[in-house]
């Protein structure tokens, strides 16, 4: 979990700076981090709960929040689309760095806990 935390902290820095470069997209930005922080940290805690009581539980667990986060990420975007007027383009741009930095670091987690 402190590796999650260490990349968070790294990630609210990038989204500190990215937000002071264009202050116009601070909420687009805002909104691209933080759906993929909250999946990572549900998935982080679950993941390391099933890996303290059975090592096959954690594939079990890493199925289904696999197909949690699909309804997560369509459902959330969905409505953010719908109910919110604003630029796109920084949103789609932060939301698909933070998502691919995030989940890069949850698979090292979870190959660390797989050890």
């Amino acid at each position: 979990m402190k590796l999650f935390l260490y990349g968070l902290a790294a990630s609210a820095g990038i989204l500190g700076l990215a937000a002071g470069f264009y202050p116009e997209y601070q909420i687009e930005l805002f909104l691209g981090w933080i759906l993929p922080v909250l999946a990572g940290a549900a998935t982080i805690y679950f993941v390391l709960d099933a890996a303290k009581k059975n090592a096959q539980l954690v594939t079990k667990t890493i199925a289904t929040g696999f197909v949690i986060k699909m309804i997560y990420y369509g459902a959330t975007i969905l409505i953010v689309f719908k109910l919110y007027s604003f630029e796109p383009v920084p949103f789609i741009c932060s939301f698909a760095g933070f998502f691919l930095g995030l989940h890069a670091l949850e698979a090292v987690i979870i190959k660390d806990i797989s050890k």
